[in-house]
């Protein structure tokens, strides 16, 4: 025997459904208080000036725990069209020469396939860069209250992270 459940939508239900639906997929933007809206469009003008440093506090290696990086100098600089970075690295290298006299992640050049979205969180910046033979690949989120999230993918290495914080923000 077969049964069949009928359910019966009113109009009115169907009408809260499709605007609650609606409501949902707007904008975070759109839902931002004052200060969180003036915190976004300051970063906004920050990225598009392309003038600021990014100091990291803490190192996340793909193996390991996280790494205190208070101490250690860090930085990515952004100068108009160009960027230097150093940030220490702590991880396994796949092949290629040895860690070299630095230890670190260094790039000092163009911003090569500068990539700058606006997502639901903040900003999210990717460029390129090469040390010797090694490919680098920078992703770069910044969210309105000046943290970032920075990760770092190479061709030589295993993939590391830095969390830090926009300065002169």
């Amino acid at each position: 025997m077969e049964t069949i459940f009928r359910i019966k939508i009113r109009p009115v239900y169907m009408l809260l459904l499709l605007l609650l639906t609606i409501y949902s997929c707007g904008s975070s933007r759109e839902a931002m208080d004052p200060k969180e809206q003036q915190q976004y469009q300051e970063l906004m003008q920050l990225v598009n000036a392309q003038e600021f440093e990014i100091v990291n506090d803490w190192a996340s290696p793909q193996t390991g725990n996280n790494v205190s990086l208070i101490g250690n100098s860090n930085f990515i600089r952004f100068k108009g069209d160009s960027v230097q970075v150093y940030l220490p690295y702590y991880g396994e290298r796949y092949s290629g020469g040895g860690y070299g006299t630095s230890g670190g992640i260094e790039y000092k050049g163009p911003l090569n396939n500068l990539q700058i979205e606006e997502g639901k969180n903040g900003l999210h910046m990717s460029f390129e860069g090469k040390q010797d033979s090694e490919q680098l690949k920078f992703l770069i989120t910044l969210f309105p209250n000046g943290n970032t999230s920075t990760s770092v993918s190479t061709s030589e290495r295993s993939s590391i992270s830095y969390r830090g914080e926009v300065q002169n923000f």
